[in-house]
């Protein structure tokens, strides 16, 4: 039986964008068997019975497909890789290749639909685009596409609230900014400390933020927004450093974001890639509470307001 489609009516405006990033964090912690399972997880809650989860058994194998949609007749093949397909393209195109001709082969009566899903979250790389088009003009009477993270998000806003908590845990609502308290401030400052002390302090004046700087530095709308929302809160980090005992701890942090900053620059990663790093980097792996989604939003936007993480426009324009 096929599950009825929930309304996503219950997110408000900020959950929406926590949850692209939330999404796109557990789609690059993802790989292998663990991709898979989250894929069926989605498809699971958003067909019900429809969905056909699929395992290999022993050497009968699974006969190129990992999942099955009966009312379509879709086929499903997945291919988590780490850290969100990085460097990983002769590895999908040689899959992309053999798992089709696999099915094709072995599942003609049940294929009409085939699907490559991904965790390339950085976007797939042309060769890819240039097989799936050489498969589709090979196989004309078959439908061809890709499932990733735009994908993903689309399956899971149909869904109900439960559904994605189920999935992704929690995601922060507006009225979770409004009075963050000292503790979830103190415990997050204190869990990146440590590594702060390995991180040399070079001292820099800063200023004030521009007022264009989000133009400036090319954010998506939904970092761009977070950011914004982040300025509520962002005077609290503020002032915690200026009446902490440890007088530089401050500054420690600003350098270790600073560089970790530095390195995700030079891996020639998109702006909105890298604030999603950083937030990782501050909230590692698995489920984050909204109240240190919150915190972490507000330890971002003190950061970018103070100009230790990415471009003052005044430098932008004198490269």
């Amino acid at each position: 039986m096929r599950a009825p489609a929930p309304s996503k009516n219950f997110m408000d405006v900020s959950q929406d964008y926590w949850l692209k990033i939330v999404l796109e964090l557990k789609l690059r912690q993802s790989g292998g068997d663990a991709f898979q399972d989250f894929f069926s997880d989605v498809m699971s809650n958003l067909h019900g019975d429809d969905f056909v989860r699929v395992r290999a058994f022993g050497v009968l194998g699974d006969k190129g497909c990992d999942g099955y949609l009966m009312t379509t007749g879709q086929v499903y093949q997945c291919y988590g890789a780490l850290n969100g397909g990085t460097g990983k393209v002769k590895t999908l195109i040689s899959k992309m290749e053999k798992d089709f001709l696999t099915a094709k082969t072995k599942l003609p009566t049940i294929l009409k639909e085939w699907y490559m899903v991904h965790n390339f979250v950085d976007g797939l790389p042309i060769e890819a685009v240039e097989s799936l088009e050489r498969l589709k003009a090979s196989n004309t009477e078959i439908k061809f596409g890709f499932i990733g993270l735009e994908g993903f998000g689309q399956r899971i806003s149909s869904l109900s609230e439960s559904q994605v908590d189920s999935l992704l845990g929690p995601v922060a609502k507006n009225s979770d900014a409004q009075g963050l308290q000292l503790e979830v401030l103190r415990d997050l400052v204190n869990s990146v400390a440590i590594e702060a002390r390995s991180v040399s302090t070079v001292n820099s004046e800063l200023g004030p933020v521009p007022a264009d700087k989000l133009d400036a530095n090319n954010l998506p709308g939904h970092w761009r927004s977070l950011i914004s929302g982040g300025w509520q809160n962002a005077h609290l980090f503020a002032g915690y450093f200026d009446r902490h005992p440890e007088h530089l701890m401050g500054q420690e942090l600003a350098d270790l974001f600073n560089a970790r900053y530095r390195y995700l620059k030079s891996q020639d990663i998109e702006p909105g890639e890298i604030m999603t790093g950083l937030y990782e980097f501050v909230t590692g792996s698995g489920t984050v509470s909204p109240e240190r989604q919150v915190a972490t939003q507000a330890l971002l936007a003190h950061l970018f307001e103070s100009c230790d993480i990415f471009e003052n426009v005044s430098a932008r324009s004198a490269v």
